[in-house]
């Protein structure tokens, strides 16, 4: 298995649509078979920060999400919400 951790931060002006978006894409990537988990987590001290922790079963389920067509909403509407680059980190699961 393999987890990917996304940082991300809201626009101010802009964080209750990146809410909206973050929450549709989330619901709909834990509908596919190959992610075995798909958490937002939202910073305690500053509300525009949050991660994104996803777990999919192979590196190929990971490829098969970016192809969705709930992703390419995700790159479309909410990627310009974002304060800045997001950061993305691949992990193993041990």
């Amino acid at each position: 298995m393999i987890a990917q951790i996304v940082y991300l931060e809201a626009k101010p002006e802009s964080l209750q649509a990146l809410l909206q978006e973050l929450t549709a894409n989330l619901q709909e990537s834990r509908k596919e078979s190959g992610v075995v988990q798909f958490d937002l987590l939202q910073l305690q001290d500053n509300p525009l920060k949050f991660i994104l922790y996803e777990v999919y079963r192979q590196p190929a389920d990971l490829e098969n999400h970016r192809q969705t067509a709930h992703f390419q909403r995700w790159t479309q509407h909410g990627l310009p919400l974002l304060a800045g680059e997001r950061v993305r980190m691949l992990y193993n699961v041990l």
